[in-house]
């Protein structure tokens, strides 16, 4: 069938990068774009009318992690300080013999959940990295008949988090770290390729401080047989520099350099504690530089930092540099416009400067980026022989205004929730802000209830023993 989006702000593809076109038209068939242009003039099936609004290629979402908010929602003032804005292993980290905390197991719910939100705010491709709640043949089918595009892979590392009294402890199992590489490569020979193509695999070794070096190089030489992209957790923390750099005598980024590890379609997640970070104060080398020479992708996820009080150094270094920026949302709200804005002012705060941190530049991020990062010229853009990932962004809201320009008015202005139309594969799965597949009041209401369930159990297994509204007071008394 064939389909025009007419009216609108088309963000169409010309001469390798993005431009506007008022009053434009998108015309797809089947799965494909066919048309990008101001008129269209040939017969259609269907019309979809977008005047005075954004049609967009859709985000591609880099780096998230599907399961519900409830850890992330409420725990995060309770981070250890003294874990040097550690990110989760300062408050989701288990003590010692204690059952690890389940944040969400079931697929139907905590799954679908972060791939829906994602999704819901115009996320046309997703990358959960190593999540999978309730299993991978279960996430997959979520993910699957949820109809959204996803890259996808069991998580695998040699090393797991502990609180051994007030202390983390890393508790080694090099055996399990190699049975979960098997794992993901057979989960890769299964499903890659699934659901008519939407369902592609990658491989996700967990993170720099709980991989060894041999089970780095072994997913190295998979991802590089098996010609599937990979993502790792790397340059993620202050406690990880350190600890790699007492143990190797290199720094994060300089020892992954150092074995082969970095290459094109390999994503860095976080990435922000390189040798010129102002926390890390290590003037020895280039980190940045290594990053650049080796094509190698940063998956930029800022409302994460900011939560901690920690910036890239920066967006704009980085991109100057020729590294490939992605962006990706990590926890919660799953919402690429959100991070998009994130990421322009806070590299606005790390450079001191108004005149980076451009929406053109985080927009190229959130689409042309990421579809460089899977190695991908037909994802990240609108046009002809692309595959037909669009949304339809309404501009015509209070909080936007008069719109010049709909890019800046969106990185500026908008949010996920004003995507109103999403469009994955050529298959319309939001219609004018109705879902086509997924009941919202059904799962939101599961979602609160899988939430109310784990904030039960948090003194089971937080390394205090106590309650939640011990650990962090609620913002005003609450009336009993």
């Amino acid at each position: 069938m064939r389909t025009l989006i007419q009216g609108g702000w088309v963000v169409g593809y010309n001469n390798g990068g993005h431009e506007l076109i008022p009053n434009g038209s998108v015309v797809f068939e089947d799965d494909r774009i066919v048309h990008v242009g101001r008129r269209f003039e040939g017969n259609v099936e269907r019309r979809i009318e977008a005047t005075g609004k954004l049609v967009s290629p859709g985000f591609v979402n880099c780096h998230l992690h599907a399961a519900t908010n409830a850890g992330q929602a409420v725990l995060l003032d309770g981070l250890k300080a003294d874990y040097f804005g550690s990110n989760f292993i300062g408050y989701l980290a288990p003590r010692r013999g204690a059952p690890a905390p389940r944040a969400g197991d079931r697929a139907e719910v905590a799954g679908a959940y972060g791939l829906w939100s994602a999704l819901r705010a115009g996320a046309t491709t997703i990358l959960d990295v190593g999540t999978m709640p309730g299993g991978p043949e279960a996430f997959t089918r979520v993910a699957g008949e949820m109809g959204v595009r996803a890259y996808l892979g069991p998580a695998f590392r040699s090393a797991g988090y502990a609180f051994d009294g007030s202390r983390v402890v890393w508790e080694r199992n090099e055996a399990e770290g190699a049975a979960g590489l098997e794992r993901a490569v057979a989960y890769i020979k299964e499903y890659d390729g699934a659901y008519g193509g939407r369902i592609r695999a990658m491989l996700y070794p967990g993170q720099m401080d709980t991989c060894t070096l041999d089970l780095l190089r072994q997913a190295r030489r998979w991802a590089d047989d098996l010609r599937v992209p990979m993502q790792f957790h790397a340059a993620m923390n202050l406690r990880e520099f350190h600890l790699i750099l007492e143990e190797h005598g290199k720094t994060p980024i300089e020892l992954l350099h150092s074995i082969g590890f970095l290459k094109p379609r390999t994503g860095l997640g976080h990435c922000v504690f390189h040798n010129g970070h102002s926390w890390c104060h290590y003037p020895y080398g280039d980190d940045l530089k290594r990053l650049a020479d080796a094509g190698v992708t940063v998956v930029h996820a800022p409302y994460k930092y900011a939560k901690l009080g920690i910036a890239l150094e920066s967006f704009e270094r980085y991109r100057a540099l020729g590294i490939n920026l992605a962006i990706g949302t990590d926890t919660y709200p799953q919402d690429v416009v959100h991070e998009m804005r994130w990421a322009a002012l806070m590299c606005r705060m790390a450079e001191g400067s108004f005149r980076v941190g451009r929406p053109g530049d985080v927009f190229d991020a959130a689409t042309l980026g990421g579809a460089r990062l899977l190695g991908r010229d037909d994802l990240g853009r609108l046009t002809p022989g692309a595959k037909a990932d669009v949304i339809v962004v309404d501009l015509l809201q209070p909080h936007y205004g008069a719109v010049h320009d709909p890019i800046k008015s969106l990185v500026e202005c908008g949010t996920g929730r004003d995507v109103e139309t999403v469009i994955v594969d050529g298959q319309v799965l939001i219609d004018g802000g109705k879902p086509a597949r997924v009941d919202e009041p059904a799962l939101l209401a599961a979602v609160q209830a899988e939430g109310e369930r784990l904030w039960r159990a948090i003194p089971e297994w937080h390394w205090s023993g106590k309650t939640l509204d011990d650990i962090v007071s609620p913002s005003y008394p609450v009336q009993g």
